[in-house]
């Protein structure tokens, strides 16, 4: 076989790993992020039953509005209303099965980031939002892998104004589940008037970098060198 021959045959070979290792790019990994199809289910069995209700919003104390209270959702015509759940924080839900990144995660090179857009009438002075992400071995609660990660911000009073929280950071190896939440404090939800008023949360947003795919034409690029310095 000359050298020519074996170019090829290299050639041929990393294109097929590419292929096995690829998948078609992907964007938002999260279903019905803007609260626009499905309907909600309770944080429970979101929790409780990763498999059944992966890519369904479990909430606590939550629904599901078109605008009110003089805020318009930020895409779409629905977004969710979050309200005070007796708690420390109001929360919702929702579980990804990230396996078919099990190669670019356990290679320690991916890279998670959460956002979403929050909201509150303006007789609310400081409310609290955040996003939190949470990482499992396997589909079941008990296989969480670390601690959550996540960010919050303290948001302004003006209705008109949708304000992003982000989160970016690395996935821990063995990561095949991860979990997405948006939050409120309650105790922040208390208005100047005395009374609790609701949190809104809408364009939700979960990805994995980079791409399968993404990483697959890194790799024949790298392949195109090669065979140009042989």
């Amino acid at each position: 076989m000359n050298s020519r021959t074996n170019r090829i045959v290299v050639c041929a070979a990393l294109v097929l790993a590419v292929a096995a290792f690829a998948q078609p790019a992907r964007a938002n990994l999260l279903v019905d992020p803007g609260f626009e199809v499905n309907a909600l289910t309770s944080y429970v069995n979101v929790l409780t039953d990763f498999t059944t209700y992966q890519g369904i919003w479990g909430v606590e104390n939550a629904t599901i509005v078109t605008a009110e209270n003089g805020i318009t959702p930020a895409q779409g015509v629905q977004m969710l209303r979050m309200e005070d759940d007796g708690l420390l924080t109001t929360q919702g839900f929702q579980v990804t099965d990230v396996s078919s990144y099990a190669g670019l995660i356990d290679s320690g090179a991916g890279i998670v980031g959460l956002s979403a857009l929050f909201n509150v009438d303006k007789g609310v002075p400081a409310a609290v939002a955040a996003v939190y992400l949470q990482f499992f071995s396997a589909a079941n609660y008990g296989s969480q892998i670390g601690s959550y990660v996540g960010t919050g911000l303290t948001l302004d009073n003006l209705d008109s104004t949708w304000e992003m929280i982000a989160y970016s950071g690395a996935i821990p190896v063995n990561t095949r589940w991860v979990l997405s939440q948006v939050a409120y404090s309650d105790a922040s939800l208390v208005g100047i008037d005395g009374a609790v008023h609701p949190g809104y949360v809408d364009a939700a947003d979960l990805r994995i970098t980079p791409e399968p795919a993404s990483l697959g034409l890194l790799l024949l690029g790298a392949a195109s060198m090669w065979m140009r310095r042989r």
